[in-house]
């Protein structure tokens, strides 16, 4: 529940409508597949230090420790709330495909994590670090709801948070 001195922030229209528009047979997130090849000198271990290094991080942006909240305090209004209780742990995955990795089970299992709504009373996304396909590439899947980001601030949020550079993280 919103606490008396919590900071809240309305959800703008745009927002509240992508909210209040989803249903079971219309989610309201976006979805993106990203493969990649490992880098030459990759080690056994690569793709869980890679896991692990995403979902130890300490740096999160504002935008995916907040979710939406209303109550009575609220006067039934929608708002924004920071997540008192975030747990980086369920938000970012790691999976492995079933043996043959085709992309064709990459698909499959993104159309099943794609097909699940986002938890309200959570930040609302999700990333996904998948290995197992049988040419060595490594995918990422993430999906945000569209009350949080439209198209332009998703590659703006993805640029953020990628680089060309190997030593930067």
């Amino acid at each position: 529940t919103a606490r008396i001195g919590r900071v809240v922030t309305p959800l703008d229209p745009t927002a509240l409508g992508f909210l209040m528009a989803e249903n079971r047979r219309m989610p309201m997130h976006v979805g993106g597949l990203q493969l990649y090849r490992k880098p030459p000198d990759a080690g056994r271990n690569y793709e869980r230090d890679l896991f692990e290094s995403m979902r130890d991080t300490t740096e999160i942006a504002p935008l995916c420790l907040k979710h939406p909240h209303r109550s009575v305090k609220t006067g039934g209004a929608w708002v924004w709330v920071e997540d008192d209780q975030f747990d980086i742990e369920h938000h970012v995955r790691h999976s492995a495909l079933p043996k043959p990795g085709r992309v064709r089970e990459l698909l499959e299992l993104c159309s099943r994590l794609h097909g699940t709504r986002l938890a309200r009373e959570r930040p609302l996304w999700e990333a996904h670090l998948i290995e197992g396909l049988r040419d060595g590439r490594i995918a990422i899947y993430t999906k945000i709801h569209h009350a949080l980001v439209d198209g332009v601030s998703a590659m703006r949020l993805l640029q953020s948070v990628m680089s060309t550079d190997p030593d930067r993280r």
